[in-house]
């Protein structure tokens, strides 16, 4: 009797749960916006050849690798796929990562892993752009707050190792950990960014996810992982949006997860040791041959009359570093024979408010290199 009432009131709980998230959609858009989400969608959910569903919610298709929606670019429309950089820097080939994902997600050969998108993440999309997504040393970004560290020496890309946190954030709140390679004049500014991310979501949660950033126009106009062509995916088991379910916990066992960015021929991403797609350098005008930037650190969004969210781990350098704060470790710059070590006097600090923020480097382990840690509780009105 008992399991039958409580079967009853998970179905009715179900049924508002339903409710709620589709009374919260149409709070949000009218009619005209929804129909024009759903003809996106059409555009970018392209046929699936399996498809998989987490235990987060999220569905994960698997996408022939020559029919993605990379391939609407216009650029892109004679593209010869590049299944794999002729150069995998040595360093990147190295370790393991760790499994994300149950060992059954996994695409057939010839189709490629894809989070399948939904309005709720397009409707992200379109907070961040209102919020003001921006590179942080921008100067139209005065509003912005980040706590990085800057290289601006001529480079071919860039990889780090930095540990994955759960700030707290509200609905329409975003809190990032990013490396970017940039190069050009701010108002056509050519840039990539990847990391982890905690972004606004209408009616799930907040999860940590692994994301990407690419905009050829100084951040007028750019694309989260998939949500317009260009990204071209190449990974049958990992995907960009990719639920990070390995996090950091203050004063106990950290989490890290390892990103490279770097051009050979493409511009390519690295997830750990793992290959998962590039960027065609037919897309950058800027970055068509390197860049001269290197940007880590923590980014933190909000609208301008609320308090803003945690960075990190939402605590402040000051507060301690190991196991206490959010860190960026071994990065290194890639001139497409070494990795190398920058030196401190190659390196600019910077936070925004650093009493709401903060950005610290220190001698790292390795020999020769600089450790970031950053971060704060936020709370501050941007």
């Amino acid at each position: 009797m008992a399991t039958t009432a409580t079967r009853s009131m998970k179905s009715i709980l179900l049924l508002l749960s339903v409710q709620i998230m589709f009374g919260l959609l149409h709070a949000v858009i009218s009619e005209e916006e929804n129909l024009e989400m759903e003809r996106q969608l059409k555009v970018i959910n392209k046929p699936p050849i399996k498809s998989f569903k987490t235990d987060y919610g999220d569905i994960l298709d698997c996408i022939d690798i020559h029919k993605q929606h990379a391939f609407d670019h216009p650029l892109l429309k004679d593209h010869k796929v590049q299944t794999r950089p002729k150069h995998v820097p040595k360093s990147t080939t190295e370790g393991e990562s760790p499994r994300l994902l149950p060992d059954n997600i996994k695409c057939p050969p010839g189709s490629v892993l894809i989070k399948r998108t939904t309005k709720e993440d397009l409707i992200m999309a379109k907070k961040m752009k209102a919020l003001g997504l921006n590179y942080p040393t921008n100067p139209a970004a005065a509003d912005a707050l980040f706590a990085t560290v800057q290289y601006s020496k001529h480079n071919l890309g860039a990889e780090t190792t930095m540990n994955t946190w759960g700030p707290s954030t509200s609905h329409d709140q975003a809190s990032f950990a990013n490396l970017w390679i940039a190069n050009g004049p701010t108002d056509v500014l050519n840039a990539v960014q990847a990391g982890w991310a905690v972004v606004p979501q209408l009616y799930s949660n907040n999860y940590t996810r692994l994301m990407t950033y690419w905009t050829v126009d100084g951040y007028k106009t750019g694309c989260f992982n998939y949500l317009c062509p260009g990204f071209v995916q190449v990974h049958r088991e990992i995907t960009l949006g990719l639920v990070l379910n390995q996090l950091s916990v203050y004063n106990g066992t950290q989490r890290d997860i390892q990103i490279t960015l770097f051009k050979d021929g493409e511009w390519w991403l690295m997830f750990f040791n793992k290959v998962i797609g590039y960027w065609p350098k037919k897309l950058f005008f800027y970055m068509y041959s390197g860049a001269n930037n290197v940007v880590w650190g923590g980014q933190v969004q909000s609208p301008s009359d609320e308090p803003s969210p945690a960075m990190g781990s939402g605590h402040f350098p000051r507060d301690g570093l190991q196991n206490k704060s959010a860190y960026f470790k071994d990065t290194q710059i890639w001139d497409g024979v070494n990795f190398t070590y920058p030196t401190p006097d190659q390196l600019q600090v910077c936070s925004t408010r650093p009493d709401c923020y903060e950005a610290k480097i220190t001698p790292g382990v390795a020999p020769n290199s600089m450790d970031l840690f950053y971060g704060g509780p936020g709370r501050c009105k941007i």
